[in-house]
């Protein structure tokens, strides 16, 4: 053997022991690169080849070595450790897999990594840190199975993702209505007349305080006096008095329960004509007094008025006594003009043309085709024994006419003697403008469904009527629509899929990232920067 070849076998241990050493420090220098996958090196001998004879291959014993040569580089694709980073972009995958790439300069070869460090750039495409777009399917959700239809495979574009509005189609309501509400309401406001003498100490008494005496030089000082003298004693009654107008006194307990007032008659039997109030348990909230005449006028819905206050003193909602007869006010046109489309037969308690206060009132938010949001105020009044009314009231800046608040849905609660909602009872929602209509160029009539009867996976849900010690309180409310939403944030679930956070609070799935394994990852071709793209050893790609 020459000696040339001779130390050609030795410098071959030479060479594979520097490509070992080549492999270990390509190692130890990625320690902390993410998703670096650790080489593995492997030898085989090499053999002084030769025949024996015509066809024969040497005889062992006439077999020479001539040293070794580098067999195979290649990954050892383990999992690592996983850490936990605050970006939501930050991915890894648990298995087999590797993330599909695409480079953005128009190149075909797919490109795959287990480096899950993504982020969206300045055009909302997501990239890993060199650039190269993230691929992944989109996805559709159908909106009334939930099911998730995946399309093809592109690059994942975040740009310009909006949620649509939704208009308000149901409203659900959970709330107890007070069961010592009196059934009709009776707003204290007495006539303070101009003549009336000293009311004698301990005449009046108002929810059983009695009152000092009342003195003055005239009436106006008399008048104010029989206000402070109320007043005094409020912080024990609750009640609070004040002019309504020039010539009335109202009264309203800041503290929700009623009024009571009685006369000790045996001390000043003319009282009661004295002060204008008249004996009796009335409304808490109070009322208004209608100033001036006011007729019905037959065949028609419009109520007018000679010298009054209505758009002053009024709501749409209230109710007025017009005879021995109670209407709703649907809307309010103008100081001497307003429309009633409802009228309920009511005992009257006596004095004519006054305004009836809703028992209770909730403001709920709607949002109309547009998705634009609009508060809409209901209002809950007893009619009678275990009957409710209420109405819903859309005030005069939001609604088409522009001009005043008006009634644009109505109906009826009823109660079994156990405070329960007596669903036979129950008048749906009616709608006296033909339904919902916002100003801002959404659709008119829009319907909208009043559900107070709640639902079983709800212990405290649905309507209910009970007493002290609670008062009419709405616990919940929350309806189905909603405004448009721009997308404000994304994450990632188990199952690789994008799930969109928009601004008006919804979640929508986006897209399920793509995920490639391969028939051998052993034999993917490395191309630098934690990326390899397939080859004949790995086999086709399998999504």
């Amino acid at each position: 053997m020459a000696v040339s070849t001779t130390l050609g076998t030795g410098a071959t241990g030479v060479t594979v022991f520097q490509e070992a050493l080549r492999v270990t420090s390509n190692n130890i220098a990625n320690t902390d690169t993410i998703a670096f996958k650790e080489n593995d090196i492997s030898f085989e001998e090499l053999i002084q080849g030769g025949l024996a004879g015509p066809g024969k291959l040497q005889m062992a014993e006439f077999q020479v070595g001539r040293g070794a040569q580098v067999n195979q580089v290649r990954d050892i694709f383990e999992q690592g450790g996983i850490e936990q980073t605050t970006r939501n972009l930050d991915l890894t995958i648990e298995g087999e897999g590797f993330f599909v790439l695409k480079d953005p300069k128009g190149s075909a070869i797919p490109l795959f990594t287990r480096a899950g460090i993504f982020d969206d750039n300045k055009l909302g495409l997501v990239t890993n840190p060199d650039g190269f777009l993230l691929q992944g399917a989109e996805v559709k959700v159908d909106p009334i199975t939930g099911e998730k239809k995946v399309g093809k495979i592109d690059s994942i574009d975040l740009s310009n993702h909006t949620f649509p509005p939704r208009a308000t189609t149901k409203a659900n309501f959970t709330l107890n209505l007070f069961a010592d509400d009196p059934a009709v309401a009776k707003p204290v406001v007495g006539l303070a007349p101009t003549n009336f003498d000293t009311l004698v100490g301990g005449a009046m008494i108002i929810n059983g305080h009695g009152l000092g005496e009342v003195v003055g030089a005239d009436a106006a000082e008399r008048v104010a006096n029989l206000i402070v003298e109320i007043n005094s004693v409020s912080d024990r009654t609750g009640v609070v008095a004040s002019n309504a107008t020039n010539t009335t006194i109202q009264l309203v307990n800041e503290n929700g329960g009623p009024i009571t007032i009685a006369f000790d008659l045996g001390f000043d039997p003319d009282a009661a004509a004295k002060t204008g109030l008249q004996a009796g348990t009335f409304l808490a909230e109070g009322g208004n007094l209608v100033t001036g005449t006011v007729d019905t006028q037959t065949g028609t819905k419009t109520i007018m008025g000679n010298g009054t206050r209505f758009t002053e003193e009024l709501t749409a909602g209230d109710a007025i006594t017009l005879g021995d007869s109670r209407f709703i006010i649907e809307s309010i046109q103008s100081d001497t003009e307003l429309t009633v489309t409802k009228a309920i037969d009511a005992d009257i308690f006596g004095v004519s043309a006054v305004s009836r206060s809703a028992d209770f009132s909730t403001p709920i938010t709607f949002y109309d085709s547009l998705g634009s949001a609009h508060l809409v105020n209901v209002r809950f009044q007893k009619t009678a024994t275990n009957e409710w009314e209420w109405v819903a009231i859309v005030g005069g800046k939001d609604n088409l006419n522009g001009n005043f608040d008006e009634v644009q849905a109505t109906g009826k609660l009823a109660f079994t003697p156990n405070g329960q909602l007596d669903l036979p009872g129950v008048v749906a929602a009616t709608f006296p403008t033909g339904g919902f209509d916002f100003k801002g160029g959404a659709f008119t009539d829009q319907q909208i469904a009043f559900d107070f009867t709640g639902t079983n996976e709800k212990i405290r849900s649905g309507a209910t009527q009970f007493g002290s010690p609670t008062l009419s309180a709405v616990l919940e409310s929350e309806q189905d629509g909603f405004a448009a939403g721009v997308l404000q944030n994304v994450s990632v679930d188990d199952e690789g899929f994008i799930n969109g956070l928009y601004t008006n609070g919804k979640i929508q799935t986006l897209y399920q990232i793509a995920i490639a394994t391969f028939p051998n990852q052993d034999g993917l071709t490395r191309v630098g920067k934690n990326l390899y793209i397939q080859s004949d050893d790995s086999g086709e790609q399998i999504q």
